[in-house]
């Protein structure tokens, strides 16, 4: 790899199309690729990592994560760092998600995450695919032993940013607050992203976002493609994202990082 030392994707809308699936065989044929020229592959996403590993059930071992937007990270498979939101903020954001009218909301540990038992049926099934690990409560008082790390809040899109924004003032010095789209709203400790994220991955590797490719679609990936020279929207991205992306890749549904990632290796 002549310029980059390093790549990160965001999966869902990016690395992933829209079947939630990605080209294998040509990924594993850029990896060889990558190692070969002491090259590293990082997913930075703000998925479980139980999501992620299965995503790359082949691969996990061989590259990095960033998990939960930087709140949990991977390397090779063995956990590196785990970033946690204080109980009692965990408690008080609850509180405060009980006066938003048909919202959801998930607490997310490192071994589960977890949702009410009586929670949408609808919601339920679409958590459980991001959440592989996950655990049903009748009260989020019945909290088990854990390590929190994010907090996922999804609000009628409308809301989303008007929601975000009172989150920000009510919680805004203990916690981050961002978009992952289509009303879902991301909560992780003050100063995680996936931007913090890699810069730690990185620094294992004595590299900076000098060395970096980095390609993302949603609001989540600002922080992330604004630390990378190499930054990369995906054709699909939001307006946001490509305002301060460097570089435009093809769609998420045309293996675009794929196809961008052939184009660096062979430079």
């Amino acid at each position: 790899m002549a310029k980059i030392k390093a790549v990160a994707v965001d999966m869902d809308g990016t690395f992933l199309n829209d079947q939630k699936n990605y080209d294998r065989d040509f990924f594993k044929q850029l990896l060889q690729k990558m190692h070969a020229q002491d090259g590293h592959f990082i997913v930075a996403s703000g998925n479980q990592y139980a999501r992620l590993q299965d995503d790359f059930k082949e691969f996990y071992t061989e590259i990095d994560f960033v998990a939960k937007n930087g709140a949990n990270l991977l390397a090779k498979g063995k956990e590196m760092l785990v970033q946690t939101i204080d109980q009692k903020t965990i408690q008080d954001i609850i509180a405060f998600q009980e006066g938003i009218k048909d919202s959801h909301l998930t607490v997310n540990g490192v071994k589960s995450a977890y949702m009410l038992v009586y929670e949408d049926p609808k919601f339920l099934e679409s958590i459980f695919y991001y959440c592989p690990a996950h655990t049903l409560l009748a009260s989020f008082n019945d909290l088990p032993a854990d390590r929190f790390i994010k907090i996922n809040l999804a609000v009628p899109q409308e809301l989303t940013e008007q929601t975000m924004a009172n989150l920000r003032k009510n919680f805004g010095a203990k916690v981050h607050v961002t978009s992952s789209g289509f009303g879902d709203i991301d909560i992780i400790k003050r100063g995680v992203n996936k931007a913090q994220g890699l810069e730690l991955i990185l620094k294992q590797w004595g590299l900076t976002g000098d060395d970096l490719a980095a390609f993302g679609d949603g609001g989540n990936d600002i922080e992330m493609l604004k630390f990378a020279k190499y930054s990369y929207a995906m054709d699909n991205a939001t307006p946001e994202v490509k305002a301060v992306a460097r570089f435009k890749a093809p769609s998420n549904n045309d293996s675009g990082v794929l196809k961008a990632l052939e184009k660096l290796l062979s430079k």
